[in-house]
C-alpha cells in the first residue's frame, strides 16, 4: 500500500512538474495568422495594409528604400527633407546623432535591427547607432537594393565591384565586421572572366549567410561562402546579345524550417521575365492566373514563423494594347492580394 502510495504521488509530481514547464514556456514571437499585418512600403514614404488602404505617410520622405519590423514595430530607412541621417520607427523620424567628416550627401539604403541596435548602410559606411563603421576597399562597389542583413550582432553588406576598367570584370561581394571595419570578401564564380553580382543577403545564427545573385548569365546563391549554380526551367534560353546579360537571377533569399527560398525570374523564349522561386534550388514558377500576363518577376520574399511570403510584380497586356502593372502579395504559394496604381519598394509582416 506505502509503495502504490508512493508512485501515484510520484505520478502526481511529474504532471504537475510537465504543466509548470508548459505554462513557464516563453511566447512564441510569430502571431497566428489571422492576428498578423503587412505593410507595403512605396519608394515616396507611403505605407499601405494588405487590403491596399494607406495607413501612413512618413514626415519629411524624400524616398524610401527599406521597410522591416521587429515585434510589433516597424522601421524604414531613406532620406528626408531635412537632410538628417536616421530612419522612421512606426512612422516618426528618428535622428542618429552622427559626426560625419565629409559634405556628400547621405543616404540610407538598407536597414536591420538586433537588440536595441539599429543598423543603416550609408554608403561606404555602416552605421551602428550613432557609431560609423566603414567599408574598406570599396571604391568601385555599388550595394544591392537588398543590400544589408543582420543576425545576433552580426551585420553583414552585399553587392558587386563594378571596374571603371572595360577589360575588367565585375564580382560579387560580401562585407563582414572585423575590427571595428567591414572587411571585403570576394565570392567566389567558376572562372575569373565572367561577370558575378550579389543581389540580396539573409542571415541567420550569428554567422551564416546565404547570397542570391548571378554569374554570367545564370542565377546562383553562395551558402556560406559556397557557390551554389541553380538550375532553371528555360534551361535552353541564353543571352544572344553578346553583351552578357543575365538571362535569369535571384532578387531575395530567405529560409524557413531549415528550406531556402530564393526567388527573382528567368527569361522566356520571347526575351520576356518569369516570375521563378527556387526552394531548396528546386525551380517553380510563381504565377496568378491574370489574363494576358506576359511579364512578372518577384522582388523580395521573408519568413514568418512557418510561413513565407513573397511580392511579385506582373505585366499584363489589355485588349486595347496597353499594359498594366499589378504587384502580387503570396503567403505560402497562395494570392492573398493585387495591388495596382501602387509603386511598391518591399513590404514586412508584424
Amino acid at each position: 500500500m506505502r509503495r502504490i502510495l508512493y508512485y501515484s504521488l510520484l505520478a502526481t509530481g511529474v504532471l504537475l512538474l510537465l504543466t509548470s514547464c508548459d505554462h513557464d514556456a516563453p511566447p512564441s514571437p510569430f502571431k497566428p495568422l489571422e492576428q498578423r499585418t503587412i505593410l507595403l512600403l512605396t519608394s515616396e514614404g507611403h505605407i499601405y495594409d494588405q487590403t491596399g488602404r494607406r495607413v501612413m505617410e512618413l514626415p519629411n520622405c524624400v524616398e524610401a528604400s527599406e521597410i522591416i519590423s521587429d515585434g510589433n514595430d516597424y522601421f524604414v530607412s531613406g532620406k528626408t527633407t531635412k537632410e538628417q541621417v536616421g530612419y522612421w520607427k512606426n512612422g516618426k523620424w528618428n535622428t542618429l546623432h552622427v559626426d560625419f567628416i565629409d559634405d556628400v550627401e547621405h543616404w540610407t539604403d538598407g536597414i536591420g535591427k538586433w537588440d536595441y541596435y539599429i543598423y543603416l548602410f550609408d554608403y561606404p559606411h555602416v552605421l551602428k547607432n550613432s557609431g560609423i563603421f566603414p567599408l574598406e576597399d570599396c571604391e568601385e562597389f555599388t550595394p544591392a537594393s537588398k543590400c544589408m542583413a543582420v543576425s545576433e550582432g552580426k551585420c553583414y553588406v552585399v553587392g558587386r565591384d563594378h571596374p571603371q576598367d572595360d577589360d575588367k570584370y565585375q564580382n560579387a561581394v560580401l562585407y563582414y565586421e572585423h575590427k571595428g571595419k567591414y572587411a571585403k570578401e570576394i565570392l567566389p564564380k567558376p572562372q575569373e572572366n565572367i561577370n558575378a553580382g550579389a543581389f540580396t543577403v539573409f542571415a541567420y545564427e550569428g554567422t551564416h549567410t546565404i547570397v542570391g545573385g548571378r554569374v554570367g548569365e545564370e542565377p546562383c546563391l553562395w551558402i556560406d561562402k559556397q557557390l551554389q549554380m541553380l538550375p532553371r526551367i528555360y534551361d535552353d534560353v541564353h543571352d544572344n546579345t553578346g553583351m552578357g546579360l543575365p538571362v535569369a537571377s535571384v532578387n531575395s533569399v530567405t529560409r524557413v524550417n531549415g528550406h531556402i527560398y530564393a526567388v527573382g525570374s528567368e527569361n522566356n523564349s520571347e526575351g520576356n521575365e518569369v516570375a521563378t522561386l527556387w526552394i531548396d534550388g528546386e525551380p517553380q514558377h510563381l504565377l496568378s492566373e491574370q489574363e494576358g500576363l506576359f511579364w512578372s518577376w518577384i522582388i523580395e520574399t521573408i519568413g514568418y514563423g512557418d510561413d513565407w511570403y513573397a511580392l511579385s510584380i506582373e505585366m499584363t497586356k489589355l485588349p486595347d494594347g496597353d499594359t498594366d502593372v499589378y504587384f502580387v502579395m503570396w503567403l505560402n504559394g497562395q494570392v492573398i492580394g493585387k495591388y495596382r496604381n501602387i509603386d511598391l519598394v518591399n513590404f514586412t509582416v508584424l
